[in-house]
């Protein structure tokens, strides 16, 4: 049962796709990829992670500021940035168009409609906690093998390093 809504659903998204990108130009085409592969959410959630950031940086630049203000400042900040966002997603269209034609554009949309297509989307989140999982792992295994191997490498070539 479970395969069948999923043929279906991906079914109705060709449906629906395909239809409305005949009148697409190839930026608007492209902009509807970059929702269905998740980088308009990725931009979304790079607002989300800069808030530190910016805290530390406001607070840095105004001692003594009380945190209701911190807060304030960081929620404003935010909201240009989420205001602005479709700036950047312009930027990222433009990044797309030099790399795929007009012809690879629809076909990735034929992708993501699919069945695989929809899975990756979905599957895209475990995805990429799954690879941050592992670049950590690897990092402490091997993260000081790999600083002592270059530092070896820096001697070798005759540098001097207190």
């Amino acid at each position: 049962m479970q395969r069948f809504t999923t043929v279906l659903s991906a079914l109705a998204l060709v449906l629906i796709i395909l239809p409305a990108q005949a009148g697409q130009s190839t930026r608007d085409k492209i902009r509807q990829l970059i929702e269905l592969d998740g980088a308009a959410a990725v931009a979304d959630a790079v607002i989300d992670k800069q808030r530190p950031v910016v805290r530390q940086s406001f607070l840095k630049g105004h001692p003594g500021v009380s945190n209701k203000v911190a807060d304030a400042y960081v929620d404003a900040f935010a909201a240009e940035l989420s205001a602005r966002r479709g700036q950047f997603l312009d930027l990222i269209v433009d990044v797309y168009a030099k790399i795929f034609t007009p012809a690879e554009v629809d076909d990735l949309l034929a992708f993501y409609a699919s069945p695989v297509g929809q899975k990756i989307r979905a599957a895209a989140p475990a995805i990429l906690a799954g690879g941050r999982q592992a670049g950590t792992t690897w990092g402490q295994k091997n993260g000081a093998a790999v600083a002592a191997a270059a530092m070896a490498r820096l001697k070798a070539r005759g540098f001097k390093l207190k």
